[in-house]
């Protein structure tokens, strides 16, 4: 909450999460949302580093991810207005490189540090349901795995006491609840 304080006093835009399983519309909900918003957003940066390693990471690399995550978003905070839209944050890295046991336990300190700092991090965290078509890809897994992840996601905000909305329905209708509570805070 330090963080979104001190954002909303300087009027510098905020930052908005979305977080949920692969095959979410989490990238698909930012991008639309940072174009109605005339802003900008930050990608998922561990989908690059994923794909250039062919998923042979080991818990270095999720340091790493995490860490490249949070200086693509400081480095597009002063380009954003009114909210940054960012796909994923270190929850969903920490969450996923345990679940590819590719992070072992316990996991390094500083990608606990990044995960543990989305809790002031975020003015909003949304979670993108499961319910629309999961897309089939090579560096994705399955449909049942989506599922598995996209639980582990709400328990994990849950018990660390994290605020979040979970969004459903199209893009479109998903842009709309985000605006509805994006407007809410603002009033």
């Amino acid at each position: 909450m330090v963080e979104q304080a001190q954002q909303a006093e300087t009027g510098e835009a905020q930052r908005v999460v979305f977080v949920g399983a692969e095959s979410t519309g989490k990238s698909t909900l930012s991008e639309h949302l940072a174009h109605a918003y005339g802003t900008v957003s930050v990608p998922e940066i561990g989908r690059f580093i994923w794909e250039e390693k062919q998923g042979k990471l080991d818990a270095d690399d999720y340091v790493e991810i995490a860490v490249k995550h949070r200086q693509a978003e400081d480095a597009a905070l002063p380009h954003a207005r009114r909210w940054l839209f960012v796909d994923t944050n270190a929850l969903t890295t920490l969450l996923l490189g345990i679940q590819f046991r590719q992070v072992g336990d316990p996991p390094p300190a500083a990608l606990l540090r990044c995960a543990d700092d989305c809790r002031t991090r975020y003015a909003h965290t949304f979670v993108c349901a499961d319910d629309i078509p999961y897309e089939e890809q090579d560096v994705r897994e399955n449909e049942a795995w989506r599922g598995r992840i996209q639980r582990l996601v709400i328990e994990d905000l849950q018990a660390r006491g994290i605020p979040h909305t979970v969004v459903r329905g199209s893009v479109e209708q998903r842009a709309a609840q985000v605006r509805r509570v994006l407007e809410d805070s603002a009033a």
